[in-house]
């Protein structure tokens, strides 16, 4: 058979079963944050905000600073300041255990951490279809929200580590 007629036949063959290309499923961006709580709130803040957890190093306490500045910690050799986010929002300071948590704030102009008593994974979200009103905030708290996540049922509070970080409170720990 003349190669020409056999390529031919087999065009004929793929136009008559009429296959189309498999459609592009369009997903949609997905907004990934990490979960934590502070008192009864579940909180989740942007990735981008943190540059690493790390679990509880011992802590050196600094005198004559507020009660919500937990102390020094050395974190791969740097020093870095611990903020209990629990006290300094008005709650119970965190009772130190084999859950708490240090997540270190990536700002470049700031050497520090926050401590909460757990973390509550990476958690995903349409930022479209998952977006909630946020109601009955304590007010400590409603300074450093961007607005709520809510999914299978569970409402998420976007708490902004900027915010915190650009507040002067948060920033004078003499007391």
């Amino acid at each position: 058979m003349n190669p020409i007629t056999l390529l031919n036949q087999m065009e004929q063959a793929v136009h008559d079963a009429d296959v189309s290309l498999p459609e592009e499923k369009v997903i949609a961006e997905q907004w990934v944050g990490l979960g934590f709580r502070v008192g009864d709130e579940q909180l989740v803040t942007a990735m981008g905000q943190i540059r690493e957890v790390v679990p509880v190093v011992p802590l050196t306490p600094v005198s004559r600073t507020r009660s919500w500045m937990r102390g020094i910690a050395n974190v791969r050799g740097t020093l870095l300041t611990v903020v209990d986010l629990q006290a300094y929002l008005g709650y119970e300071p965190v009772a130190i255990d084999q859950y708490s948590r240090l997540i270190v704030i990536n700002d470049d102009s700031l050497q520090g951490c926050i401590l909460v008593n757990r973390l509550q994974g990476l958690r995903h979200f349409d930022p479209v279809q998952d977006r909630c009103a946020v109601e009955g905030v304590p007010d400590s708290l409603a300074p450093y929200l961007i607005g709520g996540l809510s999914k299978e049922q569970e409402q998420w509070l976007v708490f902004d580590i900027n915010k915190l970080v650009e507040d002067r409170t948060f920033r004078q720990v003499a007391a």
